[in-house]
């Protein structure tokens, strides 16, 4: 099996990205891609390569979160579920990341892998993830 690479997404990945998204969000339209494609945050969107596209995240900011990173889309071919690797992967990402990171599962067994992986679900039904560390403090 080919190593896993992880590199950060371009306009050259396009493409791929688009034909793995209608595999994986059947229901959504590819404008709802596009849109998302267009406000994503370079540094914070990945492609994940295995010989192909396996997998992406496509992160953005909104005006009204500050420094929250939302991941608009986070996806894995069927070829590569089961295995581990969307957790290796979502763990390897939050621990290079500071900050809040929220999103909205579109199923209920995916919001159940989230929780599993440390997201905790909001009162206003985003699962959120913080990865400040907590100062403790002498009093």
């Amino acid at each position: 099996m080919d190593s896993l690479e992880f590199r950060r997404l371009t306009s050259k990945d396009k493409e791929t990205v688009a034909s793995l998204f209608s595999k994986c969000f059947p229901t959504y339209s590819l404008e709802d891609l596009e849109v998302s494609w267009k406000y994503r945050s370079r540094e914070d969107s990945f492609g994940f390569w295995q010989g192909g596209l396996v997998g992406f995240a496509i992160g953005s900011y909104h005006s009204h979160s500050g420094s929250s990173l939302y991941i608009d889309y986070f996806a894995l071919d069927d070829s590569v579920r089961g295995k581990g690797l969307g957790t290796e992967i979502i763990k390897t990402f939050l621990e290079n990341f500071q900050g809040s990171v929220h999103l909205y599962p579109i199923s209920e067994a995916i919001a159940k892998w989230y929780a599993r992986n440390g997201f905790r679900k909001s009162n206003k039904g985003y699962y959120v993830y913080n990865t400040y560390k907590l100062r403790s403090r002498n009093l």
